[in-house]
């Protein structure tokens, strides 16, 4: 494992039971230490691959200067959820904060409060491909995500941007719109049953009967990789038997999980060998929040 440790992080905020915390404000001291699973970094040396020290600032930063909590357990504990759910490579987050200028009057250089929380060993990760070239495309994303995120037992963690992607099958149609998603699921979830629930997504957005298989389509849902299970049915088939070949789903891939492996190699990797022809380009300002 990787202990990433941010030390003394010093912050103005609002925090404390007494009115006058609330609007004088005071400094407060972060430390933050995060876990991260052992990962062999020699010939993989990118900031890609493990947390970025200022992304994790900026995270402890926003809530810092956008909330005011009264208790510093509070604080600790909001602070510690979000860096678990913001980075899906934090196994542990451990959070201290302190005031250094206590209104006590007593000798002492700071008072505080250190919370821990471990990710849930009782999950599992599912890569989810999403697309459309019918209709309001941007629009029907969004709400595919929205109805995703309903299913219990499931926490999407992470989105990747939207990008305009030409058509790998059948060229004389629209160009599509495509995303990839990362959601948790609880161990014990069925993956067919998780299926019968996207196809009934789908249904609600408008899809319809295809009459080709890869012809145009209002909202578009697969699974193409679901954490240490292999399927191979007429249903369902896992990992994706598609997922090598279709650049419309490594590239989004790429952007949220550039440790994903295709045949040993990392996906960027997998996507400069291959050289795929079909053009990949990101929208800007088109991505989709929760």
């Amino acid at each position: 494992m990787h202990r990433i440790a941010i030390n003394g992080l010093k912050l103005y905020g609002f925090h404390g039971v007494n009115p006058e915390e609330k609007t004088e404000g005071q400094p407060f001291v972060y430390d933050i230490t995060i876990i991260t699973p052992a990962q062999d970094f020699i010939g993989n040396d990118s900031i890609e691959n493990t947390i970025n020290y200022s992304q994790v600032i900026e995270v402890v930063k926003k809530i810092n200067d956008s909330q005011k909590f009264d208790l510093l357990e509070t604080l600790s504990q909001v602070v510690a959820h979000k860096i678990m759910d913001r980075f899906s490579r934090a196994e542990e987050v451990r959070v201290s904060v302190k005031k250094t200028q206590p209104p006590i009057a007593e000798d002492m250089d700071s008072v505080g409060v250190e919370y821990r929380v471990k990710r849930d060993a009782g999950t599992c990760r599912v890569m989810l491909s999403l697309g459309s070239n019918m209709g309001d495309s941007l629009r029907l994303m969004k709400q595919a995500v929205e109805l995703i995120s309903l299913y219990p037992g499931l926490k999407i963690n992470k989105l990747s941007s939207v990008y305009r992607t030409q058509p790998m099958y059948e060229r004389d149609q629209k160009d599509f719109l495509n995303m990839t998603a990362e959601v948790l699921v609880q161990k014990g979830v069925d993956p067919f049953e998780f299926l019968g629930f996207l196809k009934g997504v789908e249904f609600k957005l408008g899809r319809k009967e295809k009459k080709s298989r890869y012809g145009p389509r209002s909202i578009d849902i697969d699974i193409v990789w679901w954490d240490n299970v292999e399927i191979n049915s007429p249903f369902l088939t896992l990992p994706h038997p598609g997922l090598k070949q279709r650049n419309f789903v490594l590239v989004p891939l790429m952007e949220i999980k550039p440790d994903f492996k295709i045949e040993g190699k990392p996906v960027g990797s997998y996507l400069e060998e291959k050289k795929f022809e079909e053009k990949v380009t990101r929208i800007e300002n088109a991505k989709i929040t929760l």
